[in-house]
């Protein structure tokens, strides 16, 4: 029993670390993407057809509105904090040679709720 939930544990790890990694590199492509458009558009604006202008103020406001509205940024924090904290109670486990998985299973526990869920936050303008 012990031998599946530490197999589980590393597993779990294992995606939590990829999932954090993987939102922070969209969370910075996004960014990046957002930045680099809307420069091209007010720097370049004589040199650009109106298509062209177009298509990146759509491009950056569409970034822009993807990290608002999904907070990918957060979303990737709370795997990071996820992954570290059932890290840490994998490593004192080990350290103090416990062999109970009950500190484990309630880190895990915890872990999960600091993913939290995911929420799409579409905000009405002021009127």
């Amino acid at each position: 029993m012990t031998q599946n939930i530490d197999k589980e544990i590393k597993s779990q790890l294992k995606r939590w670390h990829y999932s954090a990694i993987s939102l922070h590199s969209t969370y910075i492509a996004l960014g990046v993407i957002s930045v680099v458009s809307s420069v091209l558009v007010a720097t370049f604006t004589e040199e650009l057809e109106p298509f062209w202008i177009k298509v990146l103020a759509a491009t950056s406001a569409t970034s822009v509105a993807l990290i608002k509205t999904t907070d990918v940024g957060r979303k990737g924090n709370g795997f990071r904090q996820a992954h570290r904290h059932l890290k840490a109670a994998e490593l004192r486990r080990f350290d103090t040679g416990e062999k109970s998985n009950q500190d484990v299973i309630k880190a895990f526990a915890e872990a999960e709720f600091m993913i939290g869920d995911v929420v799409i936050a579409i905000r009405d303008s002021p009127e």
